[in-house]
């Protein structure tokens, strides 16, 4: 059967190409245009849902991932969310280590997503071996087949955005951006 144009394969082709909405009001008083890049109509609702593409993605093409392989990542939320979305529906399983800070509601949705969640005490430090951070790293030379993300030190991470959301971005304004404010949460 023949689909038109919005009909995709799966959620992740819905990854990018987000909106720029034109900011009236609260630039008023302001000279010039103003713009903001909604990613929250990602699926995932954040930018995050483009590094966990574009990561995974590259460790496949890499041959560093592959079918049958876990995918390891510390996380506070939003990335997790994001990684454990890519990872199912690709096929891994998901491992996160997460902060005791995280909210029960954050930890739940992370297992619903089909993600096994360790969490960790936030009240320790990075090279403690109970932190998130180490506790993702021992997970990652236990299992055979995994890959750790690492998202914090992954140059890969800054990429996303440099092959995805700045060429949107420049595509949207027709080349006549002239400044970029950019902020993650």
């Amino acid at each position: 059967m023949d689909y038109n144009k919005n009909v995709y394969d799966n959620v992740l082709d819905l990854i990018g190409n987000t909106p720029l909405i034109k900011l009236k009001k609260i630039t008023s008083d302001c000279k010039g245009s103003f713009l903001a890049k909604v990613e929250a109509f990602n699926p995932g609702h954040s930018a995050k849902d483009r590094i966990a593409l574009h990561i995974i993605e590259q460790a496949e093409k890499r041959g560093i991932l592959k079918p049958g392989d876990t995918i390891i990542e510390t996380t506070s939320g939003n990335t997790g969310f994001s990684i454990a979305m890519v990872s199912v529906l690709k096929g891994y399983d998901c491992i996160l280590a997460v902060s005791s800070k995280s909210s029960p509601d954050k930890i739940d949705m992370l297992k619903t997503m089909g993600a096994k969640v360790y969490v960790c005490p936030a009240n320790v430090a990075a090279d403690d071996p109970r932190s998130y951070y180490k506790v993702a790293q021992r997970l990652h030379e236990e299992i055979e087949g995994s890959v750790y993300i690492n998202q914090y030190f992954n140059t890969l991470n800054g990429d996303a955005h440099y092959q995805s959301t700045g060429p949107e971005i420049w595509e949207q304004t027709n080349g006549k951006i002239t400044h970029l404010v950019f902020s993650s949460l």
